[in-house]
This record gives structure tokens, C-alpha cells and sequence, in this order.
């Protein structure tokens, strides 16, 4: 710059550059007809360096920020720029001047609008990436749970079509026999209320009609879309009482003294925890009924303000092995699956589960389980 151009004519493009600089992400447009205007005029003023640095600036954030159409525009107007200027001054001045001076107005005027589309693809396709992995993610989660309902929709046929079908045939059956003994009973008048035969079908009904109502809650849940912690018919830990008095016949038929010991009231606690708290106790007992010998059976629940501790401990089995039942019953006892499965449920709730000889108490079998109240439904 000569030094009789006063100071702010020379202040004054930088000053409107560094303004329109300020707009260049949100008005590319705007900002980019700014610099353009203010360089032109400083171009055949003054033609200082600095507003023209600014000025590539302007057009490398107009390019990376600008629309579509704005980004096509400046690649093709400063191409046209740079060479209809390297054509006119090689056509009114030396031919190296005019090389030279295109090559500086390429730096200037191409190099940051390319510079701007080169990372603005790359940030589009990483866009289009991202869009993709989040694409394939949903469609994976769709096929996820389309096989899983359609697993569930399997498992609940079957179910019904087996499981649920013996079941009522063996409430059909027992219902019929108890009807036809208590009839011949009466009949004779010798009817008799504590005969053992009567009791063992009167537990062989009831359970296997409960059995049954748990096998279609457990049918038309696996067919529902809902969640196995939804809060409707579900076990709860206020109905562990009831559990045990309808196991009462039948640990008095196995000559087993049931006592609980259970808090007046349960804490509130979330719909997973007290369905497997309910299942815990229920193949507890179930296991108490199959395989202990005679004695006390104590079952006892206590809960704290954090976890929530069941135990059951029972008389060891006979010290021969035998079990009390007949050989056909005892193809029905499964082999160790309940264990197994009192111990996956309390794992899924990051519980902890053990069961085995009681160490302080030499003949006694415990089953305990401590599960957290603080787990969500």
C-alpha cells in the first residue's frame, strides 16, 4: 500500500471482511456477496493482501457450509474467475506475468472453495454412514424381535398343545375319580373325610387345576407383546402365605411340619423381584415335598431395606437315598432342573443363590436367596 492512502480506507475493508466473517456459517450467501464486493472495490483501490486473505475464508466456510447450490456455484465461478483472468492479463501483458498471476488467484480464489467441497463430502458420507449403521441397527432389532415372538409364539403352541393339555387331562381325571369315590361313599354311608385317598385326590386336583391356570397365564403371556414383568396376574410376595397353606396337605401326608416366619408386611418392591421371590419358595417347597424326610420345614422371608432374604431349610433326605416316591413319580421329579432354575432367577436380578447341606446345622438342607429391592421392573 502507498503510504498516502489514508488510514480508513485501509481499516475499513478489513473491518467489513471480519464482519461478514462473523455470518459466515449462518448467511454464507450473504457473507460471500460481502466479501466479494468489498475485494472488487479494494482490488481497484488499494489492492492490499489482507482483505484478500480474509476473503478466502469467507469462501472456504461458504463451501463448507453454504447449500448445495451455493457450493456449485463458487466451484465453477472461481474457476471461470481464474481463468478468464490469467487469459486477459497473458493477452494485454508478458505471458509469464499472466501464468504467474493465475497461479495466485488459483491459491486464492480454488484452493479454499475445493479445500471447503473436499470435507464437505467427507462429512456427507460420514453422515450417510451413520444414517446407514443406524438403519441396519433398526432393521436388526426388528428381525431380533420378530424371531423372538416368533420363538415365544412356538414355545406358548407347544405348551398348550402338550403341557397344558396332560394337565387337564390329569384335573379331568382326578375330578372324576374323587367324584365317583365320594359318591360310592356316600352311597355306602361310610364316607370318611380323612381317608387318605380322598386327600391325595383333593391335592392331586387342586394343583393340577392351579398348574394349569399357570400354564394358560404363561401361554397368553408368551403370545402377548408385553413384558414378562408386566403387573397383571402376577405373583406376589402378600400371597406366600396362601402358597404354603395349599402345600399343607401334602407335607402332612409326607409327615412334614411347615412354619413360617414372614414380615406383617412386605415392602413395595418391583413386579421381577416378587415374581422370583414367589417362584424361589414355590420349588423350595416343591423340592421339600419331593425329597425331605420327616420333621420341621421352616421357611422364612425377611426383608431389609436393601435385598430381600429368603431361606427354606428342610431335613436332609434318607441317609439310604430312597426317595418316598414310587418309581413312576419319580421320573416326574426332573434332575436338579429346579435347583438350576431358582438359581437363573436369582442371577437375572443380580441376586445371589445357594443351596445345599446346612453347615451349622448337621442333617438340614437350606435354600436361600438374597435378591436387591432396588432392581426395576
Amino acid at each position: 500500500m502507498g503510504g498516502d492512502i489514508p488510514a480508513w480506507q485501509a481499516v475499513l475493508p478489513v473491518l467489513v471482511l471480519c464482519t461478514a466473517t462473523a455470518f459466515r456459517s449462518a448467511l454464507p450467501p450473504v457473507a460471500v456477496a460481502v466479501g466479494s464486493l468489498t475485494v472488487m472495490v479494494e482490488m481497484t483501490s488499494s489492492g492490499g493482501l489482507g482483505p484478500v486473505l480474509i476473503y478466502t475464508d469467507l469462501l472456504y466456510a461458504a463451501a463448507l457450509y453454504g447449500a448445495p447450490w451455493l457450493c456449485r456455484v463458487l466451484q465453477f465461478g472461481t474457476v471461470a474467475v481464474t481463468l478468464g483472468t490469467t487469459i486477459a492479463l497473458i493477452a494485454i501483458s508478458d505471458r509469464s506475468e499472466g501464468v504467474t498471476t493465475g497461479v495466485i488467484v488459483a491459491m486464492l480464489l480454488i484452493s479454499p472453495v475445493w479445500t471447503g467441497v473436499l470435507i464437505r463430502n467427507h462429512k456427507e458420507r460420514a453422515d450417510a454412514e451413520r444414517q446407514r449403521a443406524a438403519q441396519i441397527n433398526r432393521l436388526a432389532e426388528l428381525d431380533r424381535k420378530t424371531v423372538l415372538q416368533t420363538e415365544r409364539t412356538r414355545m406358548a403352541r407347544e405348551l398348550h398343545d402338550l403341557v397344558a393339555n396332560h394337565l387337564s387331562a390329569i384335573a379331568i381325571h382326578s375330578s372324576a375319580v374323587l367324584s365317583l369315590t365320594e359318591a360310592k361313599g356316600g352311597k355306602d354311608g361310610d364316607a370318611d373325610e380323612e381317608d387318605p385317598v380322598l386327600r391325595a385326590l383333593s391335592v392331586i386336583r387342586e394343583n393340577s387345576v392351579q398348574g394349569l391356570a399357570e400354564m394358560r397365564r404363561m401361554v397368553v403371556l408368551l403370545r402377548s407383546d408385553r413384558g414378562v414383568d408386566d403387573d397383571w396376574d402376577r405373583p406376589q410376595l402378600n400371597a406366600l402365605g396362601a402358597l404354603v397353606e395349599q402345600a399343607r396337605p401334602a407335607a402332612d401326608a409326607a409327615a412334614l411340619s411347615l412354619h413360617t416366619e414372614f414380615p406383617e408386611s412386605f415392602p413395595e418392591v418391583s413386579s421381577v423381584i416378587e415374581v422370583t421371590a414367589y417362584r424361589i419358595v414355590q420349588e423350595a417347597l416343591t423340592n421339600v415335598l419331593k425329597h425331605a424326610s420327616a420333621g420341621r420345614v421352616r421357611i422364612r422371608c425377611e426383608a431389609g431395606t436393601e435385598q430381600l432374604t429368603i431361606s427354606v431349610d428342610s431335613p436332609l433326605a434318607r441317609a439310604d437315598g430312597r426317595s418316598r416316591q414310587r418309581p413312576v413319580e419319580q421320573l416326574l421329579t426332573g434332575a436338579g432342573a429346579g435347583l438350576a432354575g431358582m438359581s437363573e432367577r436369582a442371577a437375572l436380578v443380580g441376586g445371589i443363590f445357594d443351596a445345599g447341606p446346612d453347615r451349622t446345622a448337621p442333617g438340614r438342607w437350606r435354600v436361600r436367596a438374597v435378591l436387591p429391592l432396588t432392581q426395576n421392573s
